[in-house]
């Protein structure tokens, strides 16, 4: 009997920029620890194009006992959006293939890069730790609330996520570097019903 296996795949930068080379990683690990060198990885676009191959190392990945894993490097495409990868693997006997469907972010290279400063609408303290998303591109503010993404030029989308504060949504047009100047105001805490 053939034995299942299971397949990860980390390491994918998103977004992607057009016509550079993007590297991710696949690994793959039986569950009785058997080993998985040798074993044969293809990535192919929906239109069943053979975009990247690799064959799985020697060595586990550190700190586990049967991750056996490959660095494939990729042609980004020409034009924008997301592109839907298939990562094939064909284990070495007695293992069954596996598949994992992927999606690949590609945005045009960047142009400027903004600089984003978040602080506490009240207090006027700088917030670490807020997750931001302007467009397609995510970062998430240092222990000053700083945080820096390079974009293309173009209009975006802004939006802010902290636990215990309101979400901030906005646009912006960026022709340029620039700095973004963001204010969040503390959520109220939910008084705790009465009952518990």
């Amino acid at each position: 009997m053939s034995h299942e296996i299971s397949l990860a795949v980390w390491d994918l930068p998103s977004p992607t920029f057009t016509g550079r080379r993007a590297k991710l990683k696949v690994g793959v690990s039986c569950p009785g620890g058997c080993d998985l060198s040798g074993s044969i990885v293809n990535i192919y676009t929906e239109t069943g194009t053979r975009i990247g191959e690799g064959t799985m190392g020697s060595k586990a990945w550190p700190a586990t006992t049967a991750l056996y894993w490959v660095e494939l490097e990729l042609n980004a495409p020409e034009r924008e959006g997301d592109l839907s990868l298939d990562i094939h693997v064909t284990p070495t006997l007695p293992h069954a293939e596996a598949t994992s469907v992927v999606t690949l972010t590609v945005s045009s290279p960047p142009e400027h890069r903004v600089t984003l400063h978040v602080i506490d609408k009240s207090t006027g303290a700088p917030l670490a730790g807020v997750d931001l998303r302007l467009g397609r591109f995510r970062a998430t503010t240092d222990s000053d609330g700083i945080a820096h993404v390079e974009v293309p030029g173009g209009r975006y989308d802004m939006a802010t996520w902290k636990s215990g504060y309101e979400v901030l949504s906005q646009t912006a047009t960026i022709v340029s570097d620039t700095t973004v100047h963001l204010r969040l105001t503390a959520e109220p805490e939910v008084g705790r019903p009465y009952w518990m």
